[in-house]
């Protein structure tokens, strides 16, 4: 199958890494202000922006009050398949669950993936302040590395620093990418990406910080028996910090050209992938699209950055570029 939209004729295959959309019972279940979710909308944004599909997960901000937090990802997982199977020239869906959460969670993970074929999963980069390094997280990448589907990497509403960013919704901002930039760090040092080298994580909003940042972790690796700096314990890896960083695929969410061009040239182009965080937020996806098109590289890196990168993650169909 070969994704070719009214109107899109000739312009590259574009799949946007990074939305949310939640069933719609929860709106009303949680009784938060929540602008209301339109479909048809959203398929009207897709036309004028040239995006072929868009891919949606679950964060937990709101959950409605009258379900378990299983209950709720079961739920979730059940209303992903279907709007998967309503729309699948538009919409793909990714599996929730709790990393943390042990066997229930881990074989409700299994089911949304081995039958209802969820090509992936969305996972907080942190919870209640647990990172992703967790030893309870153990079993959770030993499951998807058996499964060999793409982890995406979202940061939680209530994140590190949250207790200093009372204005100007600083957690929003400042937090989120924060929390991911330290949930990789974490997983980098502790040796999780050593254990598991053929872990695909797609990260939100940049990677937070973590394109800045090779060079600072790697002159803290060389200098990790210098015990005047403080302890460097357990030493776990095989090489630099900066190597497992190129692991690493990063979303394009931030409307700057310079920081994206940061991505390509820390992690590689092939290891970017468009991202708009469109819905929930109500920035028009032609501004994201915009930012892509006007990069400083050849067509065929547009290409890859817009579309084939993640369309090569999630094993969909050889598309048309």
């Amino acid at each position: 199958m070969a994704w070719e939209m009214p109107g899109l004729t000739g312009r590259p295959l574009t799949i946007d890494s990074h939305a949310h959309i939640n069933p719609p019972r929860w709106s009303q279940a949680t009784g938060a202000a929540i602008r209301p979710f339109d479909l048809d909308a959203l398929f009207r944004e897709q036309d004028a922006a040239g995006v072929n599909l868009t891919v949606f997960g679950q964060p937990w901000f709101r959950r409605p009050p009258d379900r378990t937090p299983l209950d709720a990802t079961r739920e979730f997982n059940d209303f992903a398949v279907e709007l998967r199977a309503r729309h699948p020239d538009r919409l793909i869906g990714l599996a929730a669950t709790n990393p943390f959460g042990g066997d229930p969670y881990l074989r409700e993970l299994e089911r949304a993936i081995t039958e209802g074929g969820l090509p992936g999963v969305l996972i907080n980069s942190s919870l209640d302040g647990e990172y992703l390094d967790s030893r309870r997280a153990d079993d959770f990448w030993a499951l998807v590395t058996r499964l060999d589907v793409p982890v995406f990497i979202h940061p939680p509403y209530q994140t590190i620093g949250n207790e200093r960013m009372e204005m100007y919704r600083l957690p929003e901002l400042l937090g989120r990418p924060f929390d991911t930039t330290l949930t990789l760090a974490r997983l980098i040092l502790t040796g999780v990406l050593e254990r598991h080298p053929t872990l695909n994580l797609v990260c939100a909003h940049l990677g937070g910080a973590i394109a800045l940042l090779p060079g600072r972790l790697n002159f803290g690796y060389e200098l990790r028996h210098d015990q005047t700096f403080g302890p460097w314990e357990p030493d776990v890896l095989s090489k630099p910090p900066s190597e497992y960083i190129q692991q690493l695929y990063l979303d394009t969410m931030c409307l700057h050209m310079p920081a994206v061009m940061l991505l390509v040239a820390t992690v590689g182009v092939d290891h970017v992938v468009f991202g708009s965080d469109h819905p929930p937020v109500p920035i028009p996806l032609e501004r994201h699209t915009a930012v892509i098109h006007n990069l400083p590289l050849s067509h065929a890196d547009k290409a890859k950055i817009l579309g084939l990168n993640l369309a090569r993650l999630l094993k969909l169909p050889a598309a048309s570029s």
